[in-house]
């Protein structure tokens, strides 16, 4: 995955069904809400990270439950938008239908 500057992603999120944690002080934690319910998707943001490298973009593309790097891409590249992404999620069982 390719590097990319945290409040983008962090835009690209709050796009695509998810909603910061407030009661967070040291990382602002998204959260997917589903239907208005908070799932157990998730990733995080350090406040010192202004660049998110190609390992760091790993791990957010693991903790959002992406298969492979291309479609994590799509996803922050916003062609895939928050419906294919709630589906895919059901198809892979992470969510309920």
């Amino acid at each position: 995955m390719k590097s990319r500057k945290t409040k983008d992603l962090q835009k690209t999120l709050l796009k695509k069904g998810f909603y910061i944690n407030p009661k967070q002080k040291h990382h602002e934690s998204y959260y997917l809400y589903i239907d208005g319910k908070k799932s157990h998707i998730h990733t995080f943001f350090s406040h010192s990270i202004s660049d998110y490298n190609p390992t760091l973009m790993g791990k957010i593309k693991n903790q959002l439950k992406f298969i492979d790097s291309k479609t994590a891409d799509l996803f922050f590249d916003c062609p895939f938008s928050y419906e294919n992404y709630v589906k895919m999620l059901q198809d892979q069982g992470e969510v309920s239908k």
